[in-house]
């Protein structure tokens, strides 16, 4: 009984939260119109999602400036876990020049974050990614962890061994205030990641990775399929025990007793108190916004020690159209994938007329909302609590068309009471 309570109360909340939260994508058209973008522009936003994009050198290519440092995320339990990975700086990815100190972080930098935000490249048009080392602030004074070198290893591109991000082979790795600016030129569309290749256990599992999307040209198509909006989830794990050893002394004792204690959705984890901040399902990144009749794109990919992330949606099964960045010659449905470390996995969820108003009857939440979780059910625990882990949730929505002046009586027109 307490049980069906807690569930009610939970599909009051979410209910709620269809109504408060904003479809993201509908304000960014907005904005475009205020803008008055060029078309060019405009496509650019919507296939890149409004994220943060590099900025056009005056030869045409695309630069990035990556800087690694410190700092605090708030799990969905109050805890402050100390992590290290690549930021940039506040709004963009400019050039900030050298960055030293702790309050030039914090003044020029925008905060760590686990995944780092996403790089969007283009097939056949040349990047330039500058890496800066901006060394610890946020470690203690004699942990071994300060004055680290990085790279970065564009996982899963082709690319030669000069700008692969392997230490030493033949680069070496970028020395605390030191840069490195790696060139590429992406041969082929597809999902991947980017993470640091120093010390790969404990830097990576500390935070440095990135999801990198490539893109064939301006236009709403994966791999030639079309789609209506997309979403990338990054799986992955964290231990706060480690990072905290880390933190204090550089050494994490016994590696292979290393165990995660957080299992994540784009640095997030799923709690009952829907209204919280950091709750994946209030991540616009991480719950899946859709509309009936749509085709959603999601990538899907993982990065972590041993744990291998079993993605299940329920009321859904996902269409696999690539693996590991690469087209399938034949696609295969699928309601649960399994995917290791370092895999990528692209599904294409076709939205069903109705969908809004249908009830998902295996967890009775509200109409049109249905649960996607990790089945491997250890990632569904995160700190001893459940459900406290790797799980979101689709949010379906009617496309009635909103009217254009308000309904009798002045009441604000809902769509879900139509």
């Amino acid at each position: 009984m307490l049980k069906k309570m807690r569930w009610a109360a939970a599909v009051l909340l979410i209910v709620g939260l269809n109504t408060a939260v904003q479809n993201v994508f509908g304000e960014e058209a907005k904005q475009t119109e205020v803008w008055s973008l060029s078309q060019e522009e405009q496509d650019l936003i919507n296939v890149t999602n409004g994220d943060v994009v590099g900025d056009r050198g005056k030869d045409g290519v695309w630069e990035f400036h990556l800087y690694t440092t410190d700092g605090y995320i708030e799990m969905t339990n109050g805890e402050l876990v100390w992590v290290f990975g690549y930021t940039h700086a506040k709004g963009s990815f400019k050039n900030v020049g050298e960055v030293t100190t702790k309050e030039q972080v914090e003044q020029l930098l925008e905060p760590v974050k686990v995944p780092s935000d996403p790089i969007h490249l283009f097939v056949g048009e040349k990047a330039r990614i500058t890496l800066h080392n901006t060394g610890m602030h946020c470690a203690a004074e004699h942990s071994g962890i300060n004055h680290v070198a990085h790279t970065i290893h564009f996982h899963g591109l082709d690319l030669t061994p000069s700008v692969d991000g392997v230490p030493s082979l033949p680069v070496d790795p970028v020395l605390e205030h030191k840069s490195f600016t790696y060139e590429i030129t992406p041969q082929y569309e597809g999902s991947f990641m980017g993470h640091c290749h120093v010390d790969s256990f404990n830097h990576i599992l500390a935070g440095m990775y990135f999801p990198l999307i490539i893109h064939q040209d301006r236009s709403k198509t994966a791999y030639g399929y079309k789609y209506d909006r997309d979403y990338t989830l990054f799986l992955s794990e964290l231990s706060s025990t480690a990072n905290e050893q880390l933190q204090e002394s550089g050494v994490v004792h016994a590696l292979q007793d290393w165990k995660a204690d957080y299992y994540l959705i784009n640095g997030r984890t799923f709690t009952d108190n829907l209204y919280h901040p950091r709750s994946v399902i209030n991540d616009p990144r991480s719950r899946i916004v859709a509309y009936e009749d749509e085709t959603v794109l999601i990538r899907i990919m993982a990065i972590g020690a041993d744990h291998v992330f079993a993605l299940h949606p329920h009321g859904y099964h996902m269409e696999v159209i690539a693996l590991d960045g690469r087209k399938l010659k034949s696609t295969y449905e699928k309601d649960t994938i399994c995917i290791a470390s370092g895999e990528r996995i692209d599904v294409l969820v076709k939205i069903p007329h109705f969908a809004s108003q249908r009830k998902c009857l295996s967890c009775n939440l509200g109409a049109g909302i249905t649960i996607m979780h990790d089945h491997n059910l250890r990632g569904m625990v995160s700190t001893g609590k459940y459900p406290m882990g790797a799980l979101t949730i689709f949010d379906v929505r009617s496309k009635v068309a909103q009217p254009e002046a308000p309904i009798k009586g002045g009441k604000p027109y809902n769509p879900l009471e139509h």
